[in-house]
């Protein structure tokens, strides 16, 4: 008797242990056909769009100052680094030669005015002779050959005998005008290649290619450079495609070395140039964007990261970018969890960040969106959320 009950102990036993395998069994079987997803539930809060890329810095003020022909620099005043203010003086250039050239010029100018004079005093002696009876012709022409000086006749003894004096006129009148005009190009060329290279603004000295008694000539490299560091901007290249979401006055923030810095759109090219990339040419639109609150660290030269603001919403409904997925003809949606199914719904969406994306229509707050959702996500799939709820 004690044998059989414990015989139908142990059958009980077996049968609560088949059953609880044969019941652990089917919930695994069920769960294996649920896909594994991950979900962020849908939330109101703030968005921020930002352009991103990267330009180079350089001064506002830059004065940099290129000889084009070979002159002697005399003295140098200032060495890379040294702070200058307007008016100082930098480079003393040698202007010789061309004070040789200014003096020649005017002599030739006074010889050709001398000549000129001396003509037509003699086309006034033969009015006032020719009003006064005379002997006989040759005589006259004898007097009149003499009242001219004897630089004169050597020199026009030639056009003389071709010339009338009325054309000789006329013809030294033109030497005059070429004499002053070779004056006035030589004074002009002085006034450009001034003795003195002074600064245009207070500055600081961050380039230094002339040396002390030396020549200097360059197409490629100014002789020195003068720079304001204290007011800097951010040259960017833009496409032409990013470049119409952006405006001047847009906040922006500059960053370098850890450090983030504020910025402003300040200028935009009105045109796109062409400029020269490993992949050929590319349109590009110049974007200037200012440094309000540079510490120093930023310097001309350096390359740094720029984010421009470009939109902002508060308190709008938005999502994780990675759970909108878009179709061959540009339809975008997201998958819902609902009940352990996954529900597809079609979505308008507005201002995008890095990344969150804002939602006009199709989600409501609180709903759970699969994260970048598999091919094997279809509308009412069943799926099962990490960490095992459905």
């Amino acid at each position: 008797m004690k044998n059989k009950k414990s015989i139908w102990i142990w059958i009980v036993v077996l049968i609560i242990v088949l059953a609880s395998t044969y019941f652990i069994f089917l919930k695994n079987k069920e769960a294996g056909s649920a896909v594994e997803v991950t979900v962020s539930k849908v939330e109101k809060g703030d968005l921020v769009s930002l352009f991103s890329t990267s330009g180079v810095v350089e001064s506002k003020s830059k004065q940099e100052f290129y000889i084009f022909s070979p002159t002697k620099v005399l003295k140098v005043y200032v060495s890379v680094g040294d702070q200058v203010k307007k008016g100082d003086r930098l480079l003393e250039l040698e202007t010789q030669d061309l004070s040789i050239q200014y003096q020649i010029a005017k002599k030739q100018l006074e010889m050709a005015q001398i000549q000129l004079e001396a003509l037509k005093n003699l086309k006034q002696k033969q009015t006032e002779q020719s009003q006064i009876p005379t002997p006989s012709l040759p005589q006259q022409a004898h007097a009149s050959e003499q009242s001219i000086p004897h630089q004169t006749q050597a020199q026009f003894q030639q056009p003389t005998s071709s010339l009338s004096l009325d054309d000789q006129i006329k013809l030294q009148e033109k030497q005059v005008e070429i004499a002053e005009l070779n004056l006035k190009s030589i004074q002009q060329n002085m006034n450009k290649m001034q003795k003195y290279v002074t600064a245009d603004f207070d500055g600081t000295v961050t380039s230094l290619n002339a040396k002390e008694n030396n020549y200097f000539t360059s197409t490629q490299f100014p002789a020195i450079t003068v720079e304001d560091l204290q007011n800097l901007q951010v040259v960017l290249d833009v496409n032409p495609y990013d470049a119409v979401s952006l405006s001047e006055g847009q906040q922006a923030y500059i960053h370098f070395a850890g450090k983030t810095f504020e910025g402003k759109v300040n200028k935009i090219s009105p045109t796109a140039v062409k400029v020269m990339s490993q992949t050929g040419g590319d349109s590009v639109v110049k974007v200037y964007v200012d440094i309000l609150n540079n510490d120093g660290t930023i310097k001309p030269g350096f390359k740094v990261d720029v984010d421009i603001k470009i939109g902002e919403k508060k308190d709008t409904i938005k999502i994780p970018s990675e759970a909108i997925v878009t179709d061959k003809n540009g339809n975008e949606f997201v998958y819902v969890v609902e009940n352990g199914i996954a529900k597809q719904r079609k979505v308008k969406t507005g201002l995008t960040s890095d990344l969150e994306t804002e939602i006009l229509e199709g989600v409501n707050v609180g709903d759970k969106v699969i994260l970048n959702p598999s091919a094997a996500i279809k509308d009412g799939v069943k799926v099962m959320t990490k960490g095992g709820k459905e």
